[in-house]
């Protein structure tokens, strides 16, 4: 008796890159750096398919998440004050834009929508520093993110387009 695997690959959109993951020796296509491929597939592991919720939560707020995704929610307000905010509008809507983002109407001065996976949006509200306050505003997870993500992997996650943005504004 003679047995064989049969590759195959599954197919992903997100932040603006198709992904292709082959089993069972589990290659990422385009590649990435391994704590991003961990991450990649421990959603593959935990994804169940529970429905978006309408309700948006901060990292802290999800289980678990009150150091380590309380701590990403005090750096990604940093940096939108620090360097996001003090870009110019149409900079920072571009840098999205190449990320995949969707833009939704918001009371923010800008509201973008990242799928870093299917059924996994993250929510990045930013209001632009002017001349008389600072640059602010959050990243926030759809309320039912834990069916996808566990806490070290959403900040994973949150910090992966913080990079990216950061890195395209910085060019």
């Amino acid at each position: 008796m003679e047995f064989r695997r049969k590759q195959q690959e599954f197919y992903l959109s997100g932040l603006g890159r198709e992904i292709t993951v082959s089993y069972p020796s589990y290659d990422v296509e385009p590649s990435w750096n391994e704590w991003h491929v961990l991450m990649l597939l421990h959603y593959m592991d935990m994804a169940d398919g529970t429905p978006l919720s309408s309700e948006l939560i901060t990292f802290g707020e999800l289980k678990e998440g009150m150091v380590r995704g309380g701590g990403f929610d005090r750096k990604c307000e940093n940096v939108i004050r620090t360097v996001i905010g003090k870009k110019e509008p149409e900079k920072v809507r571009k840098a999205c834009t190449e990320l995949g983002a969707e833009f939704i109407p918001s009371k923010a001065d800008l509201c973008a929508v990242f799928k870093p996976f299917p059924r996994y949006p993250v929510t990045f509200n930013i209001w632009f520093a002017d001349e008389e306050l600072e640059g602010s505003g959050r990243m926030l997870l759809n309320a039912n993110a834990e069916h996808y993500l566990s806490v070290e992997d959403a900040v994973t996650a949150g910090e992966l387009i913080l990079e990216e943005l950061t890195r395209r504004l910085s060019s």
